[in-house]
């Protein structure tokens, strides 16, 4: 049974349609949810100073209004921002970490379908949790989302 689903996020149109059909499978099962931005602090290492605070406050925004989603529809949820470091660099590995920290038993990933070659060459963050971690990830195409 399902009763803690983590949905990792980031501005992307995929992300967010995850987030959307996460929020409805946790009122289905009466699942907790957390939203969870990861920032890689390694692609801001020497460029502008305070770009980490920058998108810290972005991704603040963005996890209070889908906070709020998910307490409207009912739900038990929380939010948190991790960042890579110079030791922790791989995002999949942020995540994983988190997801084990929290007790997650369902990790919710947007997805844009690519397959095969493609992901041979540019293998997703959520290929890279499948592998580390034993919990289940369900990958949501934009077009699996109906429109709202």
């Amino acid at each position: 049974m399902t009763t803690k689903i983590l949905i990792p996020l980031d501005a992307s149109d995929t992300a967010q349609a995850a987030a959307a059909h996460a929020i409805g499978l946790a009122r289905e099962h009466a699942a907790a949810v957390r939203f969870l931005v990861v920032i890689d602090f390694n692609s801001f290492m020497g460029s502008v100073p305070n770009m980490i605070e920058v998108m810290s406050n972005d991704a603040r925004l963005m996890l209070d209004g889908w906070m709020q989603s998910a307490t409207d529809a009912g739900l038990q949820a929380s939010t948190a921002i991790a960042e890579t470091s110079p030791e922790a660099t791989d995002i999949a590995a942020v995540i994983t970490a988190d997801a084990q920290a929290w007790g997650a038993d369902l990790i919710v990933f947007g997805s844009h379908g690519h397959g095969g070659l493609y992901h041979l060459l540019q293998p997703s963050v959520a290929a890279g949790v499948e592998r580390l971690c034993a919990i289940p990830v369900l990958n949501v195409q934009l077009g699996d989302v109906p429109a709202a």
